[in-house]
C-alpha cells in the first residue's frame, strides 16, 4: 500500500506535490475532512489552501508521505444524497497514472437501527479507473465539515460536480439552536430555514435537521420544509412520529407543489396501504396513491413508485384470479397496467419491467384488458399498441404526449373497473 500511496513525488501540471508540511493542514489552510485510518498510526486530511484543494496522507505523527495540490476549478469532486440515509462528498486528485479519492460521509445503520446514520472514511488509489488499494477510516477519528469545498468552489465560479450534475444553490451554514435561531425567511424558491435544515442533516443530526424543518413548515413560506420533517417522522426510528408525519404529509400533497407533492401523497397512499402509520383503508390508499400517479398536477409530475404501490393496491382489491377471469374482465388489469406504463414513463426501470411481466402474463392467458388495451391504442401515436405504452420515449415532448395518452386511458379505465 505505501507504494501505492508514495508513487509520483514530483510536478505534473497543475498538481503541486509538497513535502514539508504535517500530514494534518498546514498553518493558514482551512480542513474539509480528516481521519486516522483504522488500526494504523497513519492519517488522510482534505485542506483549503487559497484557491487549491490540498491531499496530504502518512503519519499521525511527522511529516506526510503524499501531499497532492488541486485547483478547485479542476480537482475531481462528486457527490451523493441518498433519502435522508446516504450523504457523502468525494475529491479526487490525479498523479500520473493513479488517482487518489477520499470520500467522506455518513451511510445508513444497521440493525436494530438501520434509520441511524453513521460516519464513514475511505482512501482508495485508483489506476485507470481500476482501484488498486482500499483504506477505511476509523469512524470515532473523522472530522468533517460538510459541504466547505463545495461553497467554496462555487465561489471560485465553478457550477458542477466532475459527472456533470449542477450545484444546488442553496445556501451553507452550519445552524446553532433552532431556539437561537432568527425567522424564516424567503430565500429564492426555498427559504432559510429550511437551508440550516440540509446542512444540519448533511453534518449528520438529524434531530437538529428537524427541528429546523419544522420551524421552516410552520412559517409557511414552501411546502420544502413540511417534507423533509414527514420523512423524519415517517423513516427516522429515533425520531418517529407518524401523526406528525401524517400531518406535515397532508400539507405537502394538497399544496399545488409539482416538485414534491406527489411524493407526498405517494407516503400518504403507502400509509394507508400498508396500515403503517395510518388506519388501513383502500379507498384512501387509492385516494392518495392515483395523486402520486396521476392526478396531483396538470403537468403529469409524477413519482414512480407511488405507481407501483397503486398498481399493487388495485391488483390486491381486484386481484386477476384464474385464466378463465383474466379472459373476460378487462379492468383491474387494465388498471394496474396504466399505472405501470406511467411509473415506467418517468424512466423507472424496475417499474418498465413490473409492467412488462404484467403484459407478459396477461398475453398468455389472452386476457381481456390486453384487447381493451390494444383496442384503445389506435394508430394515435406516441403508442400504438400496448407495448408501446412501456416503451418510453427520451424525448420531453414526446414523453409528455405519452404520459397524456396513459392519463387519457386511465380515466376510462376507471370507468370500466367501477362497472365491474
Amino acid at each position: 500500500m505505501k507504494r501505492y500511496l508514495c508513487l509520483g513525488l514530483a510536478m505534473l501540471g497543475g498538481f503541486l506535490l509538497e513535502a514539508d508540511a504535517l500530514a494534518g493542514c498546514a498553518e493558514g489552510e482551512e480542513p474539509v475532512a480528516s481521519c486516522q485510518i483504522a488500526r494504523q498510526e497513519k492519517q488522510v486530511s482534505v485542506c483549503l489552501s487559497g484557491d487549491a484543494a490540498v491531499y496530504r496522507f502518512g503519519p499521525v505523527q511527522g511529516k506526510p508521505e503524499m501531499t497532492l495540490r488541486a485547483p478547485l476549478m479542476e480537482v475531481g469532486y462528486l457527490r451523493a444524497d441518498g433519502a435522508g440515509q446516504t450523504i457523502d462528498e468525494t475529491v479526487v486528485f490525479p498523479n500520473e497514472e493513479y488517482a487518489y479519492q477520499a470520500s467522506f460521509g455518513f451511510r445508513a445503520g444497521l440493525p436494530p437501527d438501520p434509520t441511524e446514520l453513521r460516519k464513514f472514511g475511505t482512501v482508495k488509489v485508483l489506476r485507470k479507473d481500476k482501484t488498486v488499494a482500499e483504506l477505511a477510516c476509523a469512524p470515532e477519528t473523522i472530522i468533517r465539515k460538510p459541504d466547505l469545498l463545495l461553497d467554496r468552489m462555487r465561489k471560485a465560479g465553478r457550477k458542477g460536480t466532475s459527472d456533470g450534475v449542477v450545484f444546488n444553490n442553496y445556501e451553507i451554514e452550519y445552524p446553532g439552536p433552532v431556539s437561537e435561531s432568527p425567522p424564516c425567511k424567503q430565500d429564492f424558491n426555498v427559504d432559510t430555514c429550511w437551508s440550516q435544515g440540509i446542512s444540519a442533516a448533511r453534518g449528520g443530526d438529524p434531530a437538529l435537521a428537524l427541528g429546523y424543518f419544522d420551524k421552516s413548515c410552520d412559517a409557511d413560506l414552501g411546502p420544502q420544509g413540511c417534507y423533509e420533517a414527514g420523512k423524519l417522522y415517517l423513516q427516522s426510528r429515533a425520531l418517529r412520529d407518524y401523526g406528525r408525519a401524517y400531518e406535515r404529509f397532508t400539507r405537502v400533497c394538497s399544496s399545488d407543489d409539482v416538485g414534491q407533492g406527489p411524493y407526498a401523497c405517494k407516503y400518504l397512499g403507502w400509509m394507508h396501504h400498508t396500515g403503517i402509520g395510518a388506519e388501513k383503508d383502500p379507498h384512501k390508499a387509492w385516494s392518495y396513491l392515483s395523486q402520486a400517479c396521476f392526478t396531483h398536477n396538470e403537468a403529469l409530475i409524477i413519482d414512480a413508485e407511488g405507481c407501483h404501490f397503486f398498481a399493487e393496491a388495485v391488483l390486491r382489491a381486484h386481484p386477476l384470479g384464474d385464466a378463465r377471469r383474466q379472459r373476460e374482465q378487462a379492468g383491474g388489469g387494465y388498471l394496474a397496467y396504466l399505472a405501470l406504463a406511467m411509473g415506467c414513463a418517468d424512466d423507472a426501470k424496475g417499474i418498465c419491467a413490473e409492467a412488462k411481466t404484467l403484459l407478459d402474463n396477461g398475453k398468455a392467458v389472452s386476457a381481456a384488458w390486453i384487447a381493451r388495451c390494444d383496442e384503445d391504442m389506435g394508430a394515435a401515436p406516441p403508442a400504438i399498441d400496448c407495448a408501446g405504452l412501456i416503451t418510453p420515449p427520451s424525448d420531453y415532448e414526446t414523453n409528455q404526449a405519452l404520459r397524456r395518452q396513459i392519463f387519457s386511458h386511465f380515466q376510462d379505465a376507471l370507468g370500466t373497473l367501477g362497472a365491474q
